[in-house]
């Protein structure tokens, strides 16, 4: 196994001056870079990040903190931050807390034990903000803490109002719109809240419908649905809040003998992979994840710096148009005045 030494003497420098390369510091000219670099990849060289961090104030890793792997949202949330993380040449640490508050603490302090560089905090469960005791760089994804910790957010208001106009100008006369669990207090609520107020705007009364947490938890929403279905035969318009909600809902429409969108019209929420899954393919409204998530590692990178990061940062949405709504098509109505 090649070590520095091996390297330094391959790329014709010393092994200060490699070492100085791998942790990035002082000045080094591009070419002796390239050199050492290069002798690195003809040796195979991997570098030992246990060693590296010890001569460090950090591993040059950024925690992510997710509430679900298996979720469509966080499986491409964590795929963005990977990707943003490794263009600046961080690795990142993933833990998946499967929406267990002692789970998240217990590796919050597990990655500021470790001296991540920094931690995208995405869990679900309340009451962290009130366990944070860590002094290593936190930011916020679709998660407000506290004032202290910078959060990343999608206009969830704003796409509520995009997806009750769209359900509104397709003709839909009886609104329901189908919640997370309420008891969480997430800033996707506030999806349902705008869904009420365009639905008094218009002269339309919407029923809103709250999963409970095990639902919620466990993306287990069809016979919750088919319970709403079959109790409210009238609706003709569904604006579920998030895309496994839709999916799911599509396949109960079709057991129970109702056509989308003839018979039902539905509206997702995040615009994942799945949205295009299905058959109808499913009406969403996009969450900017990539931008989002090149956001939340630059905010990393400048409270590392020492910079004043925003309190909260709020991304725009868009209405993505696919199948499951009937007969509708893009209309310039549908931007927020």
């Amino acid at each position: 196994m090649a070590t520095i030494k091996d390297v330094a003497k391959k790329a014709g420098v010393t092994p200060t001056t490699v070492s100085r390369v791998l942790n990035n510091r002082g000045y080094i000219s591009e070419k002796t870079r390239q050199a050492v670099y290069q002798a690195m990849e003809e040796l195979n060289y991997q570098p030992n990040e246990v060693a590296r961090s010890l001569s460090k104030s950090d591993t040059n890793c950024i925690g992510i903190v997710l509430p679900s792997i298996r979720h469509p949202f966080f499986s491409s949330v964590l795929s963005c931050l990977e990707y943003h993380a490794s263009l600046l040449g961080y690795k990142i640490m993933v833990c998946n807390s499967h929406e267990n508050r002692e789970k998240e603490r217990e590796y919050l302090g597990m990655l500021d034990s470790n001296r991540v560089s920094g931690i995208v905090f995405c869990a679900r469960s309340g009451g962290i903000d009130r366990k944070l005791g860590t002094a290593t760089p936190i930011v916020a994804f679709e998660r407000e803490i506290s004032e202290d910790v910078p959060a990343v957010l999608c206009d969830n208001y704003q796409g509520g109002v995009l997806a009750t106009r769209c359900l509104l100008f397709a003709g839909c006369r009886h609104l329901i719109a189908l919640g997370g669990a309420k008891e969480l207090g997430l800033p996707a609520d506030t999806r349902c809240v705008a869904f009420t107020q365009t639905c008094r705007e218009y002269g339309r009364e919407g029923l809103v419908f709250y999963a409970s947490e095990a639902q919620f938890y466990r993306q287990q929403y069809e016979p919750w649905l088919e319970q709403i279905m079959r109790e409210h035969k009238e609706a003709d318009g569904i604006f579920a809040t998030n895309d496994v909600m839709a999916a799911q809902l599509i396949r109960v429409c079709r057991r129970i003998g109702l056509k989308i969108p003839e018979d039902v019209s539905i509206v997702g929420f995040d615009d994942t992979s799945i949205a295009q899954l299905t058959c109808p393919s499913i009406t969403s409204v996009h969450q900017p994840i990539e931008q989002m998530c090149d956001y939340a590692i630059d905010a990393i990178i400048r409270k590392i710096g020492g910079e004043m990061i925003p309190s909260r940062i709020v991304f725009p949405v868009s209405l993505v148009e696919r199948e499951s709504v009937r007969g509708h098509r893009p209309s310039p109505q549908l931007q927020l005045l």
